[in-house]
């Protein structure tokens, strides 16, 4: 008899808001027959919940202050530089490693922070933050090459650069077709590889709900009216049904289908542009205003560098970029002004707090001793935290709502072993607010009303859903978490869960009989965990900086 096997699909950003609606009327017809025959609910995520943060707390059954991922960025300890992450800044044994440990095998495709990969006992495609250029994206390394004969115009990633410049049409069709590609890949790697544990995550369903969120809304104050987009994030999920029927239909006896999110969605209505917010109070400051001024005088005018850019490329100039060095190009203001605009005019010697990065969403306090200029005594660090909290709790709209739902200290959000790394300020916003990166004015302004701008952000209610045998068939599941995934995947496949997971087996969602036929067990299996130093190319680390800020986190 075989052993059982698991299918994971991850589905970057899905809300049950949209998603069950459509599941029900028949537009998503196999997330229909998962959710009236399997047990499916909203799954809370990490704060922040945040892809990179969220997905390896859904790998590991850990929540971060016990893997150490708080955002796509490491801590500013050697330089005020912000420093992206890799696979090796995890510190905790993935579902794969843990799997391969009780003999298992396991392909992994797309997930985010997989680069540089794993030597899985399987195969593994490297997902978000990979770069776009690298060829060392796969396990075994031969891989790529058959994915590029398999799958015709196989690529990691779409075009990002016309997200930034608005042209929303072409973004869209390149998003369509990367997860039609995706479903091909899929298919590919269940029929021709070996595996026990498939884990595929559609990433591109995200970023479509971020940009065209205020198409399908008539509430939203970005809508325009009817529209050619009103199902584009519809039209995205469509596609991404057909794989998960491909994946049902790959099922054998005894195997489960997961379904999972890192986080949810929602419309928003409001940027949150907390760094201008931290400029009003007095706690960051700028060394000179006139640059800054000479910044947003160019980008009123409409003199911004991602138009210029594509201005070039469409009169075949693209080439004439690459004559000028950064610091000269960085004066022209981006469509998005982000704290990298400004972090070479930051004042760090008279700065005591900082908001880095809309992916991070936390702010830090530029303590003596840990950053590399910081000023704030160690003996006055808690008073300026409390302080920013208690402001941070009272900031309001013009009619009195509050923005802020979350603003923790490091201690009261995270526990464990990383917790030094953990940002001092976790925050998390009011429903229908986003802390948005950089400098704006003023500091609460509408947002979704311009194509380069979200219109829908992150929600910290994800989705889950179990299906196959032993699963309570329409059930309803309450109070799943996103670390419970991994010792919920590793029971279904007949494994134990980990002891040292934050997470628990969702029991409630299987049967008495499944339950006494494989009763819950725990383990802790012997994973070497690769934390060795890596870090990327300058040519690597920009690509994937470029892509960040295109999609508004740096």
């Amino acid at each position: 008899m075989s052993s059982p096997r698991a299918i994971m699909i991850g589905l970057d950003g899905a809300t049950w808001n949209v998603l069950r609606p459509w599941a029900l009327s028949g537009e998503l017809p196999n997330l229909k027959r998962i959710v009236e025959g399997g047990a499916t609910g909203p799954l809370r995520s990490t704060l922040p919940p945040l892809t990179p943060t969220g997905w390896t707390s859904a790998a590991t059954g850990k929540a971060p202050g016990r893997h150490g991922v708080y955002s796509f960025f490491r801590p500013m300890r050697a330089s005020y530089r912000r420093n992206v992450l890799n696979s090796r800044d995890c510190r905790a044994a993935k579902i794969w490693q843990i799997v391969n440990a009780y003999g298992r095998r396991a392909g992994i495709v797309h997930l985010p922070l997989t680069y540089p990969v794993d030597r899985v006992d399987g195969f593994m495609v490297g997902g978000m933050m990979t770069p776009t250029t690298a060829r060392d994206v796969t396990h075994p390394p031969e891989l790529i090459d058959e994915l590029e004969r398999e799958i015709d115009g196989f690529t990691l990633n779409v075009d990002t650069t016309t997200i930034k410049t608005g042209r929303l049409d072409e973004f869209l069709a390149d998003s369509m077709e990367h997860v039609r590609r995706h479903r091909r890949e899929m298919v590919h790697l269940m029929d021709a590889k070996e595996w026990d544990l498939f884990w595929i995550m559609f990433y591109n369903v995200d970023p479509i709900a971020h940009f065209f969120w205020k198409f399908m809304d008539p509430r939203h104050v970005g809508y325009p009216g009817p529209n050619p987009f009103s199902n584009a994030v519809l039209d995205i999920y469509r596609e991404a049904d057909a794989a998960i029927g491909d994946a049902l239909d790959r099922l054998g006896p005894g195997d489960h289908l997961v379904l999972l999110s890192d986080h949810g969605m929602e419309a928003t209505h409001t940027n949150v542009h907390l760094t201008s917010w931290l400029i009003d109070e007095g706690y960051l400051v700028l060394r000179s205003e006139r640059r800054q001024a000479t910044s947003e005088a160019l980008y009123r005018a409409g003199f911004q560098r991602e138009r210029l850019v594509y201005a070039l490329k469409k009169a075949k100039l693209g080439w004439l970029p690459k004559l000028f060095p950064e610091r000269m190009k960085d004066k022209v203001p981006r469509a998005r002004k982000t704290f990298k605009e400004i972090e070479n005019n930051v004042d760090w010697s008279q700065s005591r707090a900082y908001f880095p990065s809309a992916g991070g969403r936390a702010i830090w306090i530029n303590l003596k001793g840990r950053e590399p200029g910081g000023i704030v005594e160690p003996g006055d660090f808690e008073a300026l935290r409390a302080e920013i909290v208690e402001k941070l709790k009272a900031l309001r709209t013009e009619d009195g709502k509050p923005v802020v739902r979350l603003a923790l200290t490091r201690e009261e959000a995270y526990e464990g072993a990383f917790v030094d790394d953990a940002p001092d300020i976790a925050l998390l916003a009011e429903d229908g607010f986003y802390f948005a990166e950089g400098i704006e004015r003023p500091v609460l302004r509408s947002n979704g009303t311009k194509n380069t701008e979200k219109s829908g952000n992150h929600h910290v209610d994800g989705i889950v859903a179990l299906f196959g045998e032993g699963v309570r068939p329409g059930l309803t599941l309450d109070g799943a978490r996103i670390v419970d995934v991994a010792p919920t995947v590793l029971h279904l496949m007949g494994l134990p869960a980990q002891k040292d997971m934050d997470g628990r087996v969702l029991d409630e969602a299987l049967t008495a009989s499944f339950l006494r036929d494989r009763p819950l067990a725990y383990d802790q299996a012997r994973v070497e965990i690769d934390t060795a130093g890596f870090d990327y190319s300058d040519d690597d680390r920009g690509q994937i900086e470029a892509r960040l800020k295109e999609m508004g986190y740096m």
